[in-house]
This record gives C-alpha cells, sequence and structure tokens, in this order.
C-alpha cells in the first residue's frame, strides 16, 4: 500500500494549497479535511461548531479514522486536528505527517481574514492558537517542513520525503 500524506498545521500555514500542488505532482488524490466534513454532513463547519467543540471534534475524529485507510491521497487537516492524540494515530496508520510550519507574521500579512471565521475576532486568536498547538504539531509530526519560501520549494521537500 503507498502512504498518503497528512498536512497539519495553523490555520493559513499553506496546507491546502501546498496540498493541491503536490496531489498534481505526485499523481495522488487530494482531500480537504474541513470540505470533507461539510460535504458528508450536509453542514458548514461553523454550523456544527454550533453544537459545541466537542461535538465536532468527534465528526473530526471519525473523519481521520476513515481518511487514515486511504492510499496515495493527500489530506489537508483541519488545523485542530492536533487536540485529540487519537486523531494522529488514525492518520498515521497509512499517512506520513507533515507539520507545514510557517511564521504567524507571514500567515497574518497575506490571510484574508473574512474567509476565516476563526479570526474574525482578531489576529490575536492565531497567536494564541500557535501557542496552544506549536509543540503538538511539532511532536506529533513524521516531519517539519518550513513555509517560509516558494511554494514550489515547500511541495519538492515534501515529495522528497516518499524518496
Amino acid at each position: 500500500m503507498e502512504k498518503s500524506i497528512t498536512l497539519i498545521g495553523l490555520p493559513g500555514c499553506g496546507k491546502t494549497t501546498v496540498g493541491n500542488l503536490l496531489s498534481d505532482k505526485l499523481n495522488y488524490k487530494f482531500i480537504d479535511m474541513d470540505y470533507y466534513i461539510e460535504e458528508n454532513q450536509g453542514k458548514t463547519i461553523i454550523e456544527l461548531f454550533k453544537n459545541g467543540e466537542d461535538y465536532f471534534r468527534n465528526i473530526e475524529t471519525e473523519t481521520c479514522r476513515e481518511l487514515g485507510e486511504k492510499e496515495k491521497t493527500i489530506i489537508s487537516s483541519g488545523g485542530g486536528v492536533v487536540k485529540k492524540a487519537i486523531n494522529i494515530e488514525y492518520l498515521k496508520k497509512n499517512s506520513i505527517v507533515v507539520f507545514i510550519d510557517r511564521p504567524v507574521e507571514n500567515i497574518l500579512g497575506d490571510i484574508e481574514v473574512e474567509k476565516r471565521p476563526l479570526l474574525a475576532n482578531g489576529k490575536e486568536v492565531l497567536y494564541k492558537l500557535y501557542d496552544e498547538r506549536y509543540e503538538l504539531y511539532k511532536s506529533y509530526c513524521d516531519y517539519r517542513v518550513e513555509n517560509t519560501g516558494s511554494l514550489e520549494d515547500v511541495v519538492n521537500k515534501i515529495a522528497k520525503l516518499r524518496e
């Protein structure tokens, strides 16, 4: 079975953009976990969160179990997937987990806040998420790739991890 690649990291670090480019380069299927959840649930992430974060995180865990069975797939995870260790266990079943590490200042420099409901309450939310999750991203990943150069560099670095 050919392993998948799961991308983890802060919102705006490049998981979806890099994931799409990587899937084209490797001829892998691409799945954005948030869109996958929305499609399967028939509701937006925001609507699901209205039932409480625990409700959403349980759906996310079931999704990780499903996606952990995939092969030759690039999975762009939700930024909070690291909040439950079982999620990473499921994903690592048949996936290399790559932390896309992008400085918060870079994210804030080009992120469209209106497209990020999480950041609607102010940019300091991203710093809080960084403080809460950075060590989790580092401890759960198989590889850490800095996203400080070109997208092509990031994609190439991740593609080489399969060699």
